[in-house]
Parts: structure tokens; C-alpha cells; sequence
């Protein structure tokens, strides 16, 4: 198997290694940031495994035709329609008090995740469905 090298591939392993040998020192000398170091060493471990996937690969299979730039708008459309249907309804159904889990005592925040995670999981599942359709 044939790795590229590029300035980009370099730049990425560099990052990424930096990211882990940050996450080690803070894990080893900073015992109360030892949750901040684990996840500076599995968020290099993830960019270096990706990295070396994308060195993998051509640089020709990485550009991107009309077909799946179309794919991907068209569910970042379909996503962001959804998620802003849902972000008005959860004030609705606590203005009706509908839904006893949507109370005033929740915090904003969790409300405002759940909303940006229900979003990137419509966006991914309508790529997919796109992508199977094939009439884009």
C-alpha cells in the first residue's frame, strides 16, 4: 500500500501527533485535567487513523464530482429545513405544556445540543438516502 506524502498529509500527521503527545503530557502531569488529556489522546488517535486513511487513497478519488456535491447540499437543505421545524416546536409544545420533558427547568443548553445532534443525524441518514435514490 502506497501513502502520499504531501505538504497536506504532513500537516494533518503533524497536528495529530501534537494533539497526542499534548493529550500524554497533561494525562501524566496535570492529575486533575486527566479528562482533558484522554481526550487530546483519542482525538489525535482518531485524526491519525484518518489521516492515514485519506494518504491511502489518490488524490484523484478524493475530488469530489457534481453528483455528490448535489447529494450533499441536498440533504444540508433537508437538514436544516428539519432542524429548524424541530427547534420550533419544542417552544410551542412548551407553551401548550404537551411534553412534561421539555419543562422550563431544562437548561437551554442541553435543548440546543439535543437539537444540533438530531440535525447531523437527519443530514447523515438523508445523504444516505440520496446517495441510494440516485435521482439528485
Amino acid at each position: 500500500m502506497r501513502f502520499r506524502k504531501d505538504k497536506d498529509i504532513i500537516k494533518f500527521i503533524v497536528i495529530s501527533l501534537t494533539a497526542l503527545l499534548f493529550g500524554i503530557i497533561i494525562f501524566i502531569s496535570i492529575q486533575s485535567m486527566s479528562v482533558l488529556g484522554v481526550i487530546f489522546i483519542i482525538s489525535g488517535l482518531i485524526g491519525f487513523v484518518i489521516t492515514f486513511m485519506v494518504a491511502s487513497k489518490p488524490k484523484q478519488d478524493l475530488i469530489e464530482d457534481e453528483r455528490s456535491t448535489r447529494v450533499r447540499e441536498k440533504a444540508g437543505y433537508s437538514a436544516f429545513i428539519a432542524t429548524m421545524m424541530i427547534a420550533a416546536m419544542i417552544p410551542l409544545l412548551q407553551l401548550l405544556k404537551i411534553s412534561p420533558s421539555l419543562t422550563p427547568s431544562r437548561e437551554i443548553v442541553q435543548v440546543v445540543r439535543d437539537i444540533w445532534i438530531i440535525g447531523l443525524w437527519i443530514f447523515i441518514v438523508s445523504r444516505w438516502y440520496y446517495n441510494k435514490k440516485g435521482d439528485v
